[in-house]
């Protein structure tokens, strides 16, 4: 029987469980070390959420299929799905505004829909660590928001008649919460759940591929930036070495975030005897030195560490990156 992580196969120890409750609590330890959040799984391809799966035995099972996502990820993916509910609501509620035609099935629907919004929204908050009277937008708080939604709900049971008229006076309050969950992504809690949440390890797989697949160009927009700032063309050469540096950073990102998920150690993937724990500090070293030179303007300088430093400690890159996924997929 094996256990994957969203597809992949992970060097994972059963020790001796013998039913899927079992494999769902060593799992659930596993994710929670990593603060990720596990919240469904598929047994030989059937779904079930995490607490409605089926307690039997693994003897006749032969994939349980874990299905794991970082809290930034699930903030993310219920934030994008609640504003396009949203819209699709408000759309409906300015045409029944209109023509006064709506169904009980429609409005049936809508009352479900409401809840569901209200679940999604606790959900958000509560991985943010936002409180409601700590979230405003313009006089009043999301306390009051979530109050008004709710009663507007309320006003559309099946007993009340005038179905038309509690649509009218509330027909912008799905414009508002969705405002509110923008503002949730752009709140410094999001900001933090982004540095803190450890990937998925598909994610991160995906991530040191493209890290690999990217590496040939950016090392070609480095060489390019430093053309760039020697012919005086610094917005350019700007522009080029601020898309070069993101490239660093989610590299860098991912390194940190590889040795906590698949337990391993950089110091141990070495190319030409150089550690890829060593490459990346001379790379941050490289980096604090690109920062120094432009505080002081010094072009010169910047130019020939982009040229003569940080290209030709990059370009072996791409075999650092083949051994962490020969280490982590056996491929």
């Amino acid at each position: 029987m094996q256990v994957l992580i969203n597809d992949c196969p992970v060097e994972f120890e059963l020790q001796q469980d013998k039913r899927i409750s079992d494999v769902i609590n060593s799992v659930s330890e596993w994710t929670r070390d990593r603060d990720l959040v596990f919240y469904e799984l598929y047994i030989d391809d059937d779904y079930y959420p995490v607490d409605g799966a089926p307690d039997a035995s693994l003897a006749d099972i032969k994939v349980i299929n874990c299905i794991v996502q970082s809290k930034a990820d699930i903030v993310f993916s219920s934030v994008d799905e609640a504003t396009r509910y949203c819209d699709r609501v408000t759309s409906f509620l300015e045409r029944a505004a209109e023509t006064g035609e709506t169904g009980r099935g429609e409005i049936d629907d809508l009352r479900a829909g409401i809840s569901w919004l209200m679940e999604v929204l606790a959900r958000v908050t509560g991985l943010l660590g936002i409180a409601y009277n700590r979230l405003k937008l313009r006089d009043s708080d999301l306390a009051h928001y979530v109050s008004v939604i709710e009663k507007f709900r309320d006003g559309l049971a099946e007993e009340v008649a005038d179905v038309k008229g509690v649509i009218g006076a509330n027909r912008g309050i799905f414009t508002d919460i969705r405002h509110i969950f923008r503002m949730l992504l752009l709140s410094d809690e999001m900001r933090s759940l982004i540095v803190q949440s450890i990937d998925s390890p598909d994610v991160l797989i995906a991530s040191v591929r493209q890290t690999r697949e990217e590496l040939p160009r950016q090392l070609a927009s480095v060489q390019a930036a430093a053309v760039a700032y020697q012919m005086g063309k610094d917005a350019e050469g700007s522009e080029r070495l601020k898309a070069f540096v993101d490239f660093v950073y989610r590299y860098t990102r991912t390194c940190y975030q590889l040795v906590p998920m698949f337990r391993i150690d950089l110091a141990e993937i070495a190319v030409g005897g150089v550690s890829l724990e060593q490459k990346n500090r001379d790379v941050r070293g490289l980096l604090h030195e690109i920062i120094s030179v432009m505080e002081n303007n010094d072009i010169i300088s910047l130019s020939d560490i982009l040229e003569y430093e940080i290209r030709p400690a990059l370009e072996d890159l791409g075999a650092y990156m083949d051994l962490l996924l020969e280490k982590i997929t056996g491929k």
